[in-house]
């Protein structure tokens, strides 16, 4: 005959994941995916944040082609670095323990 598994003392610490943790996982993937979304959504810039792009244009009359810029954002890589790194930093933070309380 087996003895019966010992139960564990309430001064054990719970097995498994804490709730929090999973949620920031999560949060960090998704926020994650949504800042590539977006970088890729709005042009795939690999240069630096651009907030005014060139625009050819030719002078009807002579046929001189010339230069104009246009108002758009372009996000650049610099953005999706900085987004990717914030990501990361708050996957990170799940894998802190907290110190040890001292037994009396």
């Amino acid at each position: 005959m087996t003895p019966p598994a010992p139960s564990a003392a309430p001064s054990d610490p719970p097995s498994g994941i804490a709730a929090w943790r999973v949620l920031f996982r999560m949060l960090a993937g998704v926020a994650a995916l949504f800042c590539f979304a977006f970088w890729a959504a709005a042009g795939w810039n690999l240069g630096w944040t651009k907030t005014q792009i060139p625009v050819k244009q030719v002078d009807e009359i002579t046929g001189i082609e010339f230069v104009t810029y246009q108002k758009h954002f372009l996000p650049g890589v610099e953005l999706l670095a900085f987004g990717m790194a914030l990501c990361l930093g708050l996957f990170a933070i799940t894998f802190l323990r907290r110190r040890p309380r001292p037994t009396t």
